[in-house]
């Protein structure tokens, strides 16, 4: 089998290195969702959706959650309860904290250093991917 069949056949399982494994970035993203104003759960899952890494693609929204709670307890967020919404439901709003505005200050620097090592490491593989298909 050639490495090009084998990277098609990467690319249609679901494998890790087609990117999908970022949800260590889920909580730089609900931080940033969260920025400007409250918003409860399900907005967050749109708002993340439609933020860079995830492209239009839904996060899973029980690990959405999961993170919300996690967060709260880590003092990032905070939630009230919204029960006077005219539809009798009552939602949780989430909103930043001044530790979450630190954390997501946090997450550039790193996120920056992140991409700057990756980048360099794209050119080094695309670098080898080339002298293969040279042959040498």
């Amino acid at each position: 089998m050639s490495i090009q069949d084998l990277e098609e056949e990467l690319f249609t399982m679901d494998c890790p290195c087609k990117g999908k494994n970022l949800d260590r970035l889920l909580q730089p993203a609900i931080l940033q969702a969260v920025s400007r104003q409250p918003l409860h759960g399900l907005a967050i899952v749109q708002a993340v959706a439609e933020g860079p890494m995830w492209s239009g693609t839904q996060p899973d929204p029980t690990g959405v959650y999961r993170y919300l709670k996690k967060m709260e307890q880590a003092g990032l967020l905070r939630s009230t309860w919204e029960v006077d919404r005219g539809d009798g439901r009552p939602r949780r709003m989430y909103e930043i904290t001044d530790h979450g505005r630190a954390c997501r200050n946090n997450w550039a620097v790193a996120l920056n250093d992140y991409a700057a090592a990756i980048a360099r490491m794209v050119e080094e593989l695309q670098s080898e991917k080339k002298w293969e298909e040279a042959g040498i």
